[in-house]
């Protein structure tokens, strides 16, 4: 997983750097020293992947959740889409426009054919089955 937080590694002290661009070893204060960092710094490695561990779990549930709402909402939201309490009527002279040719000419395609909105719901197939200007 990506992170857009993520620095830059740090540069190293000069000790470091400097017995990196050699192959001289390091006294025996500096050894000492730098073993007591890397200890410490393993230890706290194995601390933060346990917390990133635990942070993706999280996340991963919150997501789970958030996409259950975002079902739940959009379900929601359709049933109350201001279509569904359009009068028949008006659904059908609706229909008509959309339907009508292009020109008088027979031999030319519907705007949108009749079957097609006969297909989105019962009601709508209903409206357009007894619609015979439609067909």
């Amino acid at each position: 997983m990506h992170c857009r937080y993520r620095t830059s590694k740090p540069e190293p002290s000069p000790d470091i750097a400097q017995l990196l661009a050699t192959n001289d070893p390091p006294s025996a204060s500096q050894e000492e020293e730098f073993r007591s960092i890397r200890f410490d710094g393993v230890r706290r490695l194995a601390d933060l992947e346990t917390i990133i561990e635990e942070l993706q779990q999280t996340l991963e549930g919150v997501m789970v959740e958030r996409d259950a709402l975002a079902w739940k909402v959009e379900h929601h939201r359709l049933v109350l889409n201001p279509v569904r309490r359009l009068p028949a009527d008006i659904l059908r002279q609706i229909f008509l426009f959309a339907c009508a040719r292009r020109t008088k000419n027979p031999s030319h395609f519907y705007l949108v054919p009749p079957t097609l909105l006969a297909a989105v719901c019962r009601s709508w197939n209903h409206i357009a089955v007894t619609s015979p200007l439609l067909w």
